[in-house]
């Protein structure tokens, strides 16, 4: 999933909606995913619109236009757009940790702007926003890579070791990925993983049979609360060390015997999901070639 940008940018006339369509579609080239807000009218679309996109956004643009002429003496100052500004307190109490922040000349810098602190000269004209920002976003070393939610910090096979729960107990060699919560704000509250989908080697693709919560490695149980700038661990899957053919799921269901997901060589590809309340859903796929040997099965995860 690519990195989201709010776009906070005034859109009161023709020329500043080109701004901020210029804006989008050049962070879309770019491998972003761009979200433009839009004025809204009401409380509820401020709660279900506005905020809910700021808490899933990964990065926050904000761009100040003029507005009114204050009765000022002996400088022609501005007033900026209110809805922008409103926008830019909400990301501030939203502790965004990569901020740009554009303010047209002559604009005076009003509320939570003016104690914020930003080195990117005035823009004197609309038409020269897109140029500002495609050189900012590069100084400031933007990524689309790049997220505060949740994301992989690794994976990595563990040593065999025998592992027992409701099921019964056997030798194995867990698969296990590491799920950091990037936001510096909220944790993660009841953190589950669980595989979704399975594509055979023959590309043939199913519900997995087992599509409940799998182990959080560690704890006691099948979930866990992922701290801000911290990492939780999951059980993704395990490798039976007696029969290296057959691969297992840590789960909660309750069916014994536990019988394998996967009974036979080959490459197959897991497809998972990480939920968390308030988090955008963590999907990512694992490419499993299954050898029959312990010491030559690989693995490789990538996030889609």
């Amino acid at each position: 999933m690519p990195a989201k940008v709010f776009i906070s940018c005034g859109q009161a006339s023709h020329e500043e909606r080109q701004v901020a369509q210029s804006l989008s579609s050049w962070f879309t080239s770019q491998a972003y995913e761009p979200y433009v807000a839009i004025q809204v009218q009401s409380i509820l679309d401020l709660n279900s619109g506005i905020i809910g996109e700021l808490k899933t956004s990964d990065y926050y643009l904000f761009v100040n236009f003029r507005r009114e002429l204050l009765n000022c003496f002996p400088r022609r100052e501005y007033r900026g757009s209110l809805f922008t500004n409103q926008e830019l307190a909400i990301a501030y109490a939203l502790e965004f940790e990569h901020v740009l922040m554009l303010n047209q000349r002559g604009v005076r810098r009003e509320g939570v702007f003016q104690f914020m602190v930003t080195n990117i000269p005035d823009f004197f004209r609309p038409k020269d926003v897109l140029a500002l920002v495609q050189n900012t976003v590069q100084t400031a070393h933007w990524s689309p890579a790049f997220t505060r939610q949740l994301d992989i910090a690794g994976h990595s096979l563990s040593n065999p070791f025998l592992y027992s729960d409701h099921t019964g107990a056997r030798q194995v060699s867990v698969l296990h990925v590491r799920i950091r919560n990037g936001r510096p704000d909220r944790g993660a509250v009841d953190t589950i993983v669980r595989l979704s989908k399975i594509t055979d080697p023959s590309g043939n693709s199913a519900f997995s049979p087992d599509r409940s919560r799998l182990k959080a490695s560690g704890h006691p149980g099948y979930s866990q609360t992922i701290w801000p700038y911290s990492e939780g661990t999951f059980d993704l899957l395990a490798l039976d060390v007696q029969n290296p053919n057959h691969v297992y799921l840590h789960s909660e269901r309750d069916v014994h015997p536990r019988n394998p997901i996967i009974s036979s060589t080959g490459t197959w590809v897991l497809y998972y999901e990480v939920f968390s309340q308030g988090f955008p859903i963590l999907a990512f796929r694992v490419a499993l070639m299954v050898t029959g040997i312990l010491t030559s099965t690989q693995t490789t995860i990538t996030k889609f």
